[in-house]
This record gives C-alpha cells, sequence and structure tokens, in this order.
C-alpha cells in the first residue's frame, strides 16, 4: 500500500513537473517570435570624407517579415544641415527567406567646409495589422568637408639673392613706432592684471546639485508649455540641453556640443545598464531629427520623451550614487 502510494505521488509530480516544463518552453518561444518579427534599420556611407562641391552616397536599409509592416522611408528638404540633396535613389525590395529588404540611396552634397555632422532620419513601419506604429532613427554621422588639396606637380620659383634695402624711415617714424610699443605694453598688463581680478565664470556655476538643477530645469520647461504654443523644435533643443548638463556635471566634462554618438559614449563609460542607454539615445536622436531634420513629432512622442528623460536622470543618479559609496 505504502508503496504503490509513493509511485502514484511520484508520477503526478513528473507529470507536474513536465507540464511547467512545456509551458516554459512555449513561452520562449512566443517570446523569440514576437522579437523576431520586430523590424532593424541600417546605414551606411561610401565615403565619410569629400571635397567642396563633391558628393556621397547614403544608403539606407530595413528588414522585416514580408507582409507585416508597411515602411515609410524619410521624407527630405532640399537642404539642411550643411547638406543638400543631390538624387533619391527608388526604393529597392529584396524578398529572401521571409524576409523582406528594403533600400534606398540618396546622394548628397556639401558647400561648407568643416566636420559637420549629417543628423539621423525617421523612418515609420506601419503594421498591417492593429499594433501600434514603430518608428525608428539611424545614427548620426561626421562628414569631413575639405578644399582641394594644393597642386605638387607644378614647377616653383627659383630662389633669389638677397637684395640690400637702404634705411629710408624718417626719424619721426621711429618716435612713433617706439611709442606704440610702450603703449602696447601698458595695454596688455592692464589686461592681465585685470582679468587675474575677475573670478572665472564656468557653464557648471550652480548652487544646485546635478539632480537639483536637473529637476528644477524640467520643471521649468513643463510651464512654459511649448508643446500648446506648436515650438516644438525649442522642446526639444531645451530637454536635450537639460540631459546634456547633467551628464557634464555628473562627469565633470562639458558635452553640450558634442554629437549624440560621443554622449552616448560618455554615458556608457558612466554606466552600464543597455536599457537606460537605449531611452536615452532614442530621445537624443528624435532631438537631432526635430534640430537638423526639421521633423514634427506628435505631441504624445513629445510628452513619452519629456517623461523618459526625467526617469533616466533618476535612474542614472541612483546608479552612480551607489557606485561611489
Amino acid at each position: 500500500m505504502e508503496l504503490n502510494y509513493e509511485l502514484r505521488t511520484t508520477n503526478y509530480e513528473l507529470k507536474k513537473l513536465g507540464k511547467y516544463f512545456l509551458l516554459t518552453i512555449v513561452i520562449l518561444c512566443a517570446s523569440l517570435s514576437m522579437e523576431a518579427q520586430l523590424p532593424t534599420l541600417r546605414i551606411s556611407v561610401d565615403k565619410n570624407a569629400i571635397l567642396i562641391g563633391g558628393q556621397f552616397n547614403y544608403k539606407i536599409e530595413a528588414s522585416f517579415p514580408i507582409h507585416s509592416y508597411k515602411v515609410q522611408f524619410p521624407s527630405l528638404p532640399d537642404s539642411f544641415n550643411h547638406f543638400e540633396v543631390v538624387k533619391k535613389g527608388n526604393v529597392q525590395t529584396v524578398e529572401s527567406n521571409g524576409i523582406l529588404n528594403c533600400s534606398q540611396v540618396i546622394t548628397f552634397t556639401s558647400f561648407d567646409s568643416g566636420l559637420n555632422t549629417f543628423p539621423p532620419l525617421p523612418m515609420i513601419f506601419h503594421p498591417s495589422q492593429k499594433d501600434k506604429t514603430i518608428r525608428l532613427f539611424t545614427d548620426s554621422l561626421l562628414i569631413n568637408v575639405t578644399f582641394s588639396p594644393l597642386d605638387s606637380v607644378k614647377t616653383f620659383h627659383d630662389i633669389k639673392s638677397i637684395i640690400e634695402v637702404k634705411d629710408e624711415w624718417p626719424l619721426w617714424m621711429w618716435i612713433a613706432l617706439g611709442l606704440s610699443i610702450i603703449l602696447l605694453i601698458v595695454l596688455l598688463y592692464s589686461l592681465i592684471r585685470n582679468s587675474r581680478r575677475k573670478k572665472p565664470k564656468t557653464i557648471f556655476a550652480s548652487k544646485l546639485s546635478p539632480i537639483g538643477e536637473a529637476r528644477q530645469s524640467l520643471k521649468e520647461l513643463e510651464s512654459q508649455q511649448l508643446l500648446s504654443k506648436g515650438e516644438v523644435k525649442q522642446f526639444h533643443t531645451r530637454l536635450a540641453e537639460i540631459f546634456k548638463r547633467y551628464i557634464s556635471r555628473k562627469t565633470n566634462s562639458n558635452l553640450l556640443n558634442l554629437t549624440t554618438g560621443e554622449v552616448l559614449i560618455n554615458l556608457s563609460a558612466l554606466i552600464t545598464y543597455k536599457e537606460i542607454i537605449s531611452i536615452t539615445a532614442n530621445n537624443l536622436r528624435m532631438a537631432d531629427a526635430v534640430k537638423f531634420a526639421k521633423f514634427i513629432p506628435g505631441n504624445h512622442e513629445s510628452n513619452e520623451a519629456f517623461f523618459n528623460t526625467g526617469i533616466t536622470i533618476e535612474k542614472i543618479d541612483q546608479l552612480t550614487n551607489k557606485q561611489q559609496q
């Protein structure tokens, strides 16, 4: 009797464990299937440096399961952020193993010399079923626009011998030159003396802590109600400045003029949480798209970016405080 009871109990427990194991496998397969359905985005350029007036090709590639999304490529103005559109290629589609690959090549040029930032561009994926629309942003790039190099093939002129020149300066010109030098020395001395007396100002001068200043700045931005006034660009520009200033004070370095990619590198050195870095990257790239590519997000997306910025700042402050303890 006791042996039969123990065998029945063991069989019941094995069946129960088998059900849990089967349920776990189903959940893992469902999550992997959902993750595989999400679209992916890639960009590439054929060159990162051009001469003034030269051209480079910018390629956008999107991949997603066939019949699951309708992709909307970026609608670009003729010129933006030091770059001009030369030619827009047709969207090419290739199907492979149930995956649809869409690509477009856009040719750009620039007539502004320097290391110019090519901003992120928005890509919109409309689901075939009643799901939430997905909006992804491309990475920003640095394009170096330079002048033509000097022609080293041309011959140089022969070296001329030294020609003696007579000193034809009159006495009054020597006196004027001496007085000018004395006056210049006195002026430089005064400037140096006054500059030492003045206390140098720093962009990080604040009576509040970094987190306190960030909270106050977010409250002030919310009270300004810029979105209701239609000032979307000013709203996102100010929101990105608040985050960059907070990270600058936490890292004791000036990140205000850095690109989004450079800010994310500094953030990765500060914390290791990929979720926070991913949310921050999407917020900053949206701000770049609004500022440079004239992208206008909806109020829901702007409010979500505002909420995520506050949450990430609070989380970063908690993590860095734990690391210092």
